[in-house]
């Protein structure tokens, strides 16, 4: 069955078969997809990539678990001990390791997501001893930066402070072995 004229080499005019046709549409279906990847970029060789692993930094307040609440149950299911370096959080996964920086003091530690919270108010309740080492005993609730700690900083011994700062930008050299571009 014949579905539609097409020039042969020769340059008269002949019938294109169905299958022909199918084919021909889907090849114009696939390049113009191939061009058009629904909005998404292809990397391209040379091209500036992403840093991976970056988190955004939460900025929010907060506050500390008390003695009070030694022994109870976490979460997670683990006793909670006001001991350990610890934190709950309804922003991150549970068992995330975060850094915390106090902005007024710029203090920082890395705390384990390891429960949850029952409000919306705070960004995130401390173990006792984190907030110890952050110096907000005294004050209670406290204006916090907090981002997610990336892999390759998990073990660290300046992990909370490197976690929140930008990533480094590497610049290409024209001089090989010298690390300075030509100008």
């Amino acid at each position: 069955m014949s579905t539609g004229l097409a020039y042969n080499r020769s340059g008269s005019c002949g019938h294109l078969e169905e299958s022909d046709s199918l084919k021909l549409v889907f090849a114009v279906l696939a390049l113009l997809l191939s061009g058009f990847s629904f909005g998404d970029s292809f990397p391209v060789l040379g091209s500036p990539g992403e840093w991976p692993d970056t988190s955004p930094i939460l900025s929010g307040r907060a506050s500390f678990y008390g003695t009070a609440f030694s022994g109870r149950k976490t979460a997670s299911g683990e006793h909670f001990d006001h001991q350990t370096i610890s934190a709950a959080s309804n922003r991150f996964p549970m068992g995330t390791l975060v850094a915390v920086r106090r902005v007024l003091s710029a203090r920082c530690v890395v705390v384990r997501i390891n429960d949850r919270m029952g409000h919306r108010s705070r960004l995130i309740d401390l173990s006792r001893e984190a907030a110890v080492r952050l110096g907000m005993i005294e004050v209670g609730v406290t204006e916090v930066e907090v981002v997610a700690l990336p892999k390759y900083l998990k073990g660290h011994e300046n992990a909370c402070s490197l976690a929140f700062m930008p990533p480094p930008h590497l610049h290409a050299s024209d001089e090989p072995g010298t690390g300075i571009a030509k100008k």
